[in-house]
């Protein structure tokens, strides 16, 4: 039975009940026509869509296992007269995303402590949304090009995409800005107040004062150009060591990505490098296509054809059974149907199980022997970032070092072993927790983050790579300092908790494309 005949089947008993009760309403009530809530007759697609959601999780969710029946759950009782069609399927989400328990602790796989009242992965996107960035390729249009950071009423840039306007004018993380369009910004509700402005009007005019204390005005125009995720690259000598320090922002597609960081890590072989520090505070993740060819650029040569990683779907996808994948067509790079022998494919021909979809280390380019990496991190490293961080982890010799906006004590990243792609419910794109990733010791997932080794604050004072920064400096004198304690790089008092306004250009997750999957 199709996904589709399942819906038409609860549908269809539903109006007939539904009718009854109009019948005697109207018999004993002789209520007004208009008083009857004309639910099926305008919204019978948001109600399908409703038994979807449910219908779809109920066999690809990675802990369907654990979901209760369709009867005991009810999807259409997520239906509100009035309400916002999104806010519908993510409440009905939401409540999916409550059952499934973590054995050891019994906490919800999908807890999400920074905004409770939403799952930590799973989501749905309007279609019409996405749709709306995709006129230029990978062409973001965000106004200038840079991200903000506050404390104590200071306003500095956080970072800097080198191809922005911003960039391009050579602003850089740590520089102060005192001033927009004239008005003096000496609040974060200034800023903020000034800052709509601008973008409204594609224009904005900064005073800034740089790390030399050297003021200049600086004018920038909105502009839509190609994001740069690699916001600092450079080569640290710390006696006879070379250490190739690379800031990344994001996992973007694989094309960009490489356009940018490749000429990076033949600059570190020639010169060298023997030692990595790689910061990912702010990346939040991207494609996995891109973890590996990052991951295969750091890597030693002596683990070329070793286990980089694994995808573990759930049992009735890896036996090959999730029959309602029958409903879903395979579709190429450019949205058409992928035919094998004349027959069309659908999601229900890819081979789910781990074997198929286990990544291998590849050493074709970059340093040869690179014998110790450095990660800083920070709450917000997410998906792909901590990806890149377990896959090396069996194999080289890592050390993490967290960064802290709010005084914590110990940082872990995020916390997001899992990846999915999307399945579409009519106008929605849907975005189930449908894989764990497992490197190649299989170690327990990081569902509450990757813990730090060493924290220290965030200097946002300081700019990517500076000596200055307490992450470089402990990175640069780890052998100094023993795991969990970097109290010389803490502040001796508390300090006042860091506001970030991040830029449009950074990915969220760990995506998939159709394009990867393996056929069986």
């Amino acid at each position: 039975m199709t996904i589709e005949s399942q819906c038409n089947m609860r549908i269809r008993t539903i109006n007939i009940i539904y009718s009854l009760v109009v019948l005697l309403t109207s018999l004993s009530c002789k209520k007004k026509e208009d008083e009857v809530p004309n639910i099926l007759i305008n919204n019978v697609q948001i109600l399908r869509n409703l038994d979807s959601v449910y219908l779809v999780a109920q066999q690809i969710y990675l802990w369907n296992d654990q979901l209760p029946t369709i009867g005991h759950f009810n999807p259409l009782r997520f239906y509100k007269s009035g309400a916002d069609e999104i806010s519908m399927y993510k409440n009905e989400i939401f409540e999916l995303t409550r059952y499934p328990k973590i054995d050891e602790t019994n906490d919800s796989y999908e807890y999400n402590p920074f905004n409770p009242t939403s799952p930590k992965y799973s989501t749905i996107v309007s279609q019409k949304y996405e749709e709306s960035g995709k006129d230029s390729g990978y062409n973001l249009y965000n106004p200038f090009g840079l991200s903000i950071g506050i404390a104590d009423n200071i306003i500095r840039l956080l970072y800097v995409d080198p191809n922005s306007p911003s960039g391009k004018a050579g602003l850089k993380r740590g520089d102060q800005i005192i001033s927009i369009n004239g008005i003096n910004v000496g609040s974060e509700d200034t800023f903020l107040r000034q800052w709509k402005n601008a973008i409204d009007n594609s224009f904005i005019k900064f005073e800034i004062v740089n790390g030399n204390s050297t003021k200049r005005e600086v004018r920038l125009n909105a502009a839509v150009y190609e994001p740069d995720p690699v916001v600092k690259s450079l080569i640290l000598e710390q006696g006879e060591k070379k250490i190739g320090y690379l800031a990344y922002n994001s996992f973007t597609p694989l094309a960009n990505s490489e356009k940018y960081i490749f000429p990076q890590f033949l600059t570190f072989e020639q010169k060298g490098v023997k030692e990595l520090i790689i910061d990912l505070r702010y990346n939040q993740g991207g494609y996995q296509t891109t973890v590996n060819f990052l991951a295969n650029l750091i890597a030693p040569a002596s683990i070329n054809g070793r286990v980089m990683y694994s995808e573990h779907y759930n049992k009735l996808m890896q036996e090959g059974k999730a029959e309602i994948l029958k409903n879903y067509n395979l579709l190429d790079e450019n949205n058409e149907r992928v035919y094998i022998n004349g027959i069309p494919m659908t999601l229900f021909d890819i081979d789910y199980s781990v074997e198929s979809n286990t990544s291998y280390f590849k050493k074709d380019e970059g340093p040869r022997a690179i014998e110790k990496i450095n990660f800083i991190v920070s709450s917000m490293t997410a998906s792909a970032s901590e990806l890149l961080i377990n896959v090396l982890e069996p194999y080289c010799d890592i050390q993490i070092i967290g960064v802290s906006k709010n005084n914590e004590e110990a940082i872990h990243t995020y916390g997001k072993p899992v990846g999915f792609f999307d399945i579409p419910i009519k106008d929605f794109d849907l975005y189930l927790s449908m894989y764990e990733l497992k490197n190649a010791q299989n170690s327990q997932g990081y569902f509450k983050g990757i813990k730090a080794d060493h924290t220290v604050v965030d200097d946002i004072k300081s700019d990517f790579g500076s000596r200055s920064d307490p992450a470089v400096i402990l990175a640069l004198n780890a052998k100094n300092i023993k795991k969990g304690s970097a109290k010389s790089n803490r502040p001796s008092n508390k300090f006042n908790a860091i506001s970030y306004f991040f830029n449009n250009d950074r990915l969220n997750g760990s995506i998939k494309e159709i394009k990867d999957l393996k056929i069986k």
